[in-house]
């Protein structure tokens, strides 16, 4: 199958998945009993961009907006506020993430999850995660408390949730970049991270929350990563600051200005 996602991404094709909504332990441990963690697949293949999830936290924000924009009339839109990663006590589910147990670490992440490794945050135990396997997800977005139209307004959330907002950036992006050049992005996760060690600004670094809870709950036994400055397998490289993604891509793939 990792096979076939390198075909897709050297057709031009940008290939993205949502990082899961059981956390790091997974869904098929959704009590925490086993004694490793559990990624999700295909989050966690090299050869695909994997998208966790964010929440804005209920104390912060504007809430109840005097001039809503259609769809948030009655409903109780925020124009802003804290972003953190998603939460069980929110959301119920915690963002997919952590390393693969097959997939190497590919070098387009390597020096990111090292900084993440060597920064002092609680890991869980090292028996538990193979700390050498391919880190995910890669970015993240916002996936909770989100308004759609199906046969009226409701809020939903989830990683599939997240997946589809970032791409539907990255869907943008790619017609700017296709106009210009002619060609698309393709496989997007070393642009990504070589975007994130040049331009930070590209990405908000969401640097509070984790994913220790699953669907179920967050049992005593339920290990996982935290949130940090920088990459983490939690909320990968951070959200997405569109214009400074464009204005990146602009200089570097439109213009060749490395």
């Amino acid at each position: 199958m990792n096979t076939e996602f390198q075909k897709i991404g050297l057709r031009g094709i940008s290939l993205l998945s949502a990082s899961g909504d059981s956390g790091a332990n997974g869904r098929t441990d959704p009590d925490c009993t086993d004694k490793i963690l559990h990624p999700d697949y295909p989050g966690c293949s090299p050869y695909v961009t994997a998208v966790g999830a964010t929440q804005i936290t209920e104390s912060s924000g504007v809430a109840n907006l005097p001039s809503p924009p259609p769809g948030c009339k009655g409903q109780n839109c925020a124009s802003g506020g804290d972003e953190v990663a998603v939460s069980y006590d929110q959301a119920n589910f915690a963002s997919g993430g952590g390393f693969s147990w097959v997939a190497a670490q590919p070098s387009y992440q390597a020096k990111a999850v090292a900084a993440y490794l060597a920064s002092g945050v609680t890991l869980p135990p090292a028996q538990m995660f193979n700390a050498k396997g391919r880190g995910y997800p890669d970015v993240a977005a916002f996936g909770s408390q989100v308004l759609i139209e199906s046969g009226g307004i409701q809020p939903v959330g989830g990683t599939s949730c997240s997946c589809p907002i970032f791409a539907g950036l990255m869907g943008m992006l790619n017609g700017y970049v296709n106009t210009k050049t002619g060609r698309p992005l393709g496989f997007l996760n070393p642009l990504l991270y070589q975007m994130a060690a040049a331009q930070p600004t590209a990405f908000t670094d969401i640097t509070v929350g984790n994913n220790k809870c699953t669907e179920n709950g967050c049992a005593s036994a339920c290990k996982g990563f935290s949130a940090t400055k920088g990459w983490d397998p939690v909320t990968g490289l951070g959200t997405p600051v569109f214009e400074e993604i464009q204005a990146y891509v602009e200089k570097t793939v439109i213009n060749n200005k490395q």
